[in-house]
């Protein structure tokens, strides 16, 4: 059951958190998922994502649209930064500023539909973007505030607004945040939070069992069954990467649009998906998760046919051509999997299993027909995957797929504000690169795994953030 909080009755409550990595920096800007899980209860943006990726306040009060390109927001006041400055506009104004122009800011692309920055007052400002941007509130909520006073300044001791403080750091070993007593909002549950980094999985998983850790982050799946034996709760949720194959357009045999659903039918993702992981790794039937905004209900389950697809192979002269599929080392059970399913219809397939780099190499060169990738939706919608993977324009286009209705779908999607209007160009897009293009074949995800104590309880997001005052207390 929710305890009622009151500072007499959190005083001595601490929280323990073991993760399997440390991060490499506490710099604001970097989008990666160590300094975000580290970062995102020291600072906070204007407008934050809940668990199931719609929007709420969080430093800004409200906001709306003064026209399409226009957008008006109003701060929160009475709020305190960690070192006791109090938060203006200014502060916002210098954020975007660093996450558009800092050297190591990773958030670049996120902030360049921002074109103008109009402070009204100290707690009023309108953004103006360069086209209609029916995403920015969700950017936004990755531009997390820091004191303008930092400028453009390396940040080695991250001061935020967030209910915790940063404390102490030992890098690949502890992390120790404190509770900000001069928060605006409620008051924080935890006087104390430790984030323990254990590398090995099995080191992990004991430090939790013997009782040194409420909470566990990426239970290792071998692991769940034992954890679960014990008596600790196991929580789980999808982690937002959708893994799948993509086919060049420009192979000899794949730019045949029969040739790649062949090849499509002869794949089972539902056996994959337990071969790899049992029940936290999932089958899927699209380039993106459940959760995320774009994903169509119309796409049917995976056509799995090895009869129909030996039929399509053999119609088209097929037997005995070899494809080459290249992937990144250490994915043999999938590499395999792909080898004797293709064997089944009579196609060879030579798999290549790469270092990181010549695997690039590999793909900016067209040199395999068939390859391995991982996209995920870290905004929460489809338009991230279908920009950057089949528009024709897209960054990471790499197999030559050129659909004009699919081009005209995603752009109107850019920049289409009702969001009725733009789930139909995003799930028409999605329905063609899946059942009629047959750009590839959407094989899997993994969830996350979690496991708390009796002391307190989960109920996990699907950014995979763990925000330390949603926990439950027992």
């Amino acid at each position: 059951m929710d305890v009622l909080f009151d500072d007499k009755e959190v005083d001595n409550v601490s929280l323990t958190v073991v993760y399997p990595a440390d991060t490499a920096s506490l710099e604001p800007t970097l989008f990666m998922p160590t300094v975000r899980q580290r970062l995102v209860n020291i600072y906070e943006p204007l407008v934050k994502v809940d668990g199931d990726f719609h929007m709420e306040p969080a430093l800004a009060l409200s906001w709306g649209l003064i026209d399409e390109l226009t957008w008006e927001i109003y701060l929160r006041p009475d709020v305190i930064f960690h070192d006791g400055t109090s938060f203006e506009v200014n502060d916002v104004v210098a954020s975007i500023d660093r996450a558009q122009s800092f050297e190591l800011s990773m958030l670049k692309d996120i902030t360049e539909s921002i074109d103008e920055i109009a402070v009204i007052d100290d707690f009023t400002l309108r953004l103006k973007t360069k086209d209609p941007d029916p995403l920015l509130l969700q950017k936004l909520s990755q531009v997390l505030i820091v004191p303008f006073e930092y400028g453009n300044d390396p940040i080695d001791v991250p001061v935020g607004t967030g209910s915790y403080v940063f404390s102490d750091w030992e890098v690949n070993e502890r992390m120790v945040l404190k509770r900000n007593q001069s928060y605006w909002g409620d008051v924080p549950k935890f006087e104390e939070i430790n984030l323990i980094t254990k590398v090995d999985k099995s080191e992990r998983v004991m430090t939790f069992l013997d009782g040194e850790a409420d909470l566990i982050s990426f239970v290792p799946y071998d692991a769940v069954e034992a954890i679960h034996e014990k008596g600790f709760e196991i929580k789980s949720v999808p982690n937002l990467e959708v893994q799948f194959l993509l086919f060049n357009n420009s192979s000899q045999y794949l730019s045949d649009v029969e040739i790649r659903k062949a090849v499509s039918m002869s794949i089972n993702p539902e056996k994959l998906a337990k071969d790899l992981g049992g029940g936290y790794v999932k089958p899927v039937n699209q380039y993106v998760s459940t959760g995320v905004f774009g994903y169509s209900s119309s796409v049917d389950l995976h056509d799995y046919n090895p009869v129909m697809a030996e039929m399509i192979a053999w119609e088209n002269d097929l037997e005995g051509i070899t494809l080459r599929f290249h992937l990144q080392k250490g994915l043999d059970v999938l590499g395999e999997h792909v080898r004797k399913s293709l064997a089944a219809i009579g196609i060879n397939a030579v798999v290549s299993y790469l270092d990181a780099d010549k695997f690039l190499e590999s793909l900016l060169a067209g040199d395999a027909d068939m390859y391995f990738f991982g996209f995920k939706s870290d905004l929460g919608d489809s338009i991230d995957f279908l920009k950057s993977i089949v528009y024709s324009e897209g960054d990471f286009n790499v197999i030559g797929y050129e659909n004009p209705r699919v081009d005209y779908l995603i752009e109107s999607a850019l920049t289409e504000l009702e969001a009725f209007r733009r789930s139909a160009s995003l799930n028409e897009a999605m329905e063609i690169i899946v059942e009629e293009d047959y750009v590839g074949v959407p094989l899997i995800e993994y969830e996350t795994v979690y496991a708390t104590n009796q002391k307190i309880m989960i109920e996990p997001r699907l950014d995979g953030l763990i925000y330390f005052d949603e926990l439950i207390i027992n």
